[in-house]
């Protein structure tokens, strides 16, 4: 029996939605740039009734496509194009290096951007 051929018969391997949660959120707070989580506005929510949510993080497993929801409040004096964007890749390269499962969507939505109070 091949090696290919064992590996394939061990049984199977099931990922639990948080966990992928937990990933995306690690990978979100620390992205340079990135101040803090923000909350999955409650609209969002009752529309994606069937997705799961957690700390700024939305979770939508529909055709067996893994597409994310990031919530996120942004520092000043940086560009939120390119982190938004280095954000995307942050999380598809997590999900990818930890679980190997495809992410199909990552969506960014910066709710705020936070200046200190002088």
């Amino acid at each position: 029996m091949s090696e290919a051929q064992q590996t394939a018969s061990l049984g199977r391997i099931e990922v639990a939605p948080e966990v992928l949660i937990t990933i995306a959120h690690f990978a979100a707070t620390r992205m340079e740039g990135v101040r803090q989580m923000a909350p999955v506005p409650a609209d969002v929510a009752r529309l994606f009734r069937r997705s799961i949510q957690h700390d700024g993080v939305l979770l939508n497993l529909a055709n067996d496509q893994v597409k994310f929801d990031i919530y996120v409040i942004m520092e000043p004096n940086i560009n939120i194009l390119q982190t938004s964007k280095a954000l995307q890749a942050a999380v598809v390269e997590a999900i990818d290096t930890m679980v190997g499962i495809p992410v199909h969507t990552v969506n960014i939505h910066v709710e705020n951007v936070v200046y200190a109070q002088e």
